[in-house]
């Protein structure tokens, strides 16, 4: 994970090695700052009590400002790598968006309301930041471990082993720790996104809820809320045990070295200048110690974050190459030839076979499930089968270009799409120039008339997706409304009125029917009496198409579409 994280800087990898270069400068200064207080104490011992007053100030005067450049290189590095982050995050948000816009829909359908926006907008960011700061930070500590050693060896080496033992005891410690932690960052993510989903959902259907009184519940919320708060505890408790054991180590080895000093001192084998020396270049090596917590810190939350982030940008593409054909319009009999449509291993799917004439009325019947949607997934082309074709006109749908496709059909869901504006702005949306009264000729047809005429300016009235003017129901009717006026040569209801009753979802289906018997009309409900006038009833479950025929032909059949139409 990390290692493909960092792949998204490799563009920039000769300035990084700059910008360590430049850090590795200061470490530099950083490491000959002992040195110079060593001379001034060495002088100010060999001296008194008649000490060398200037050359000890001068000796501290290098001293402060070695550690005063050592800041200055340290913070330019870290604004100019905050900088590049920044592009970094920007640039793989992007490449996140680009493979959004090119998955199937049954792949966005995976993510709840919500979450889908905090994986992209939140995790990307997370997984990005602090990356380049945690090279620059090791780069650094390697080099100042590698000087200080030098030179702890150089005043004792039974004290350099003692400090430089505290290294790899850390590095161990870490390791120990994180390969059983790591489970508390990825549910610390899971459990966010799923009260944040349950959030966006809530707020996105306000005024549905409150209309149902089923905002009086809070189950659900109170479930995920204390799986969240568990998920807090856990990532933070885990942030704080790589912490605590780090300061269990450095500090047990500053009594440690503190304690061998003084033996060695008395048995004389250590000159009581060389003291303050070492015990500078000893804490300044245990201070550094601390890159491992915050190497392991960020490395678990990257390893949660990219995760997500990953599985999104090796999603497969439902576009192929081999879309060259450009059509002016869907004619011809669409045909499922041996479909089989798999996902994770598992089959959706399985060497379905069917042929919708050209202007048919079709339902596509069922027990509810993913079934009946994946099914028109494939005629709208939203999804391409994994074995098999799907055909229009004997063209491969996987062959024809997806704009001039979309372009001259009409796809209504369960969820209605409604943007800022007007009544009439949305359902002209896509429509083009088209007279009033024949709007008004559709929504009275349809039954969406009386509803608009009795809002507050009628059909100029302003709404929006998370209007409270209009109820669930009403959206989904304004957005049927809308495909039919677009009038093309398919028209697909895939549960687009879920939120209806049984009554006005059959006279909207019936009247479409009888609208262009030249347009293929395809329905999907779970209301088997809205769909009885079709002329092909489909009924699939578990994958596969078990009876077909129209209304009277699968009555008589007395199978399993009998027995739901009946109740039995």
């Amino acid at each position: 994970m990390i290692k493909r994280v960092l792949m998204n800087y490799s563009n920039i990898k000769w300035r990084m090695v700059l910008i360590v270069a430049v850090g590795i400068v200061g470490v530099v200064m950083y490491s000959m700052m002992p040195t110079y207080l060593n001379s001034a104490l060495d002088k100010l011992g060999e001296t008194a009590p008649n000490a060398d007053a200037a050359y000890i100030l001068r000796m501290l005067g290098i001293f402060l400002g070695l550690a005063l450049i050592n800041e200055v290189f340290s913070i330019v590095s870290i604004f100019i790598i905050l900088k590049y982050e920044a592009k970094a995050t920007q640039n793989v948000t992007g490449l996140v968006k680009r493979k959004l816009d090119v998955v199937p829909i049954s792949y966005l359908e995976r993510y709840s309301t919500g979450d889908l926006t905090r994986t992209v907008c939140y995790n990307v960011a997370d997984m990005m930041k602090s990356t380049l700061l945690i090279i620059f930070q090791i780069s650094r500590a390697v080099f100042f471990f590698i000087t200080s050693s030098i030179a702890m060896f150089g005043i004792n080496s039974i004290l350099a082993i003692v400090v430089i033992s505290s290294l790899p005891l850390s590095i161990l410690a870490a390791r120990f720790v994180s390969k059983r932690t790591q489970k508390y960052f990825k549910f610390q993510n899971e459990s966010n996104a799923k009260l944040s989903s349950y959030l966006d959902q809530k707020a996105s259907y306000h005024g549905f809820y409150k209309m149902h009184g089923l905002d009086s519940d809070s189950t659900e919320f109170n479930t995920r809320n204390a799986a969240h708060a568990k998920g807090v505890v856990g990532e933070s408790t885990s942030t704080a045990l790589n912490t605590i054991y780090i300061t269990f180590i450095r500090n047990f080895m500053y009594v440690l070295i503190t304690v061998l000093c003084c033996v060695l001192y008395l048995n004389g084998e250590i000159s009581i200048v060389i003291l303050p020396a070492f015990l500078l270049f000893g804490q300044r090596f245990l201070d550094n110690t601390v890159v491992v917590t915050t190497t392991t810190n960020i490395t678990q939350i990257i390893g949660s974050r990219a995760e997500r982030i990953f599985s999104i940008l090796d999603s497969a593409e439902d576009v192929t190459e081999r879309e060259h054909i450009k059509i002016n319009k869907i004619s011809g009999d669409i045909k499922f030839n041996d479909v089989t449509l798999s996902d994770d291993d598992s089959v959706i799917l399985d060497n379905i076979s069917l042929t919708i004439p050209e202007g048919a009325s079709v339902a596509i019947v069922g027990p509810t499930g993913v079934d009946k949607h994946r099914l028109v997934e494939l005629i709208a082309k939203l999804e391409l089968p994994t074995k098999g074709t799907v055909t229009v006109g004997g063209l491969n749908l996987a062959e024809i270009n997806s704009i001039n496709f979309y372009s001259r059909m009409g796809i209504a869901s369960e969820k209605p799409f409604l943007f800022r504006g007007t009544v009439a702005e949305n359902l002209l949306y896509g429509v083009g120039r088209i007279l009033p009264e024949h709007v008004m000729k559709i929504t009275k047809l349809l039954g969406s008339h009386e509803f608009i005429e009795q809002l507050p300016r009628g059909y100029e009235t302003e709404i929006n997706d998370n209007t409270s003017l209009l109820s669930i129901s009403e959206k989904q009717a304004i957005n049927v409304a809308r495909i039919v006026l677009h009038a093309g040569n398919l028209i697909i209801l895939d549960s687009a009125l879920t939120m209806a009753d049984n009554a006005y979802e059959k006279q909207v289906f019936d009247e479409i029917i009888k609208l262009n018997k030249h347009q293929t009309k395809i329905f999907v409900t779970d209301r088997l009496d809205s769909v009885k006038n079709c002329d092909m009833i489909v009924f699939i479950e578990n994958g596969k198409i078990t009876e077909k025929g129209t209304h009277d032909e699968l009555i008589s059949l007395k199978g399993k579409y009998y027995k739901g139409f009946v109740g039995v």
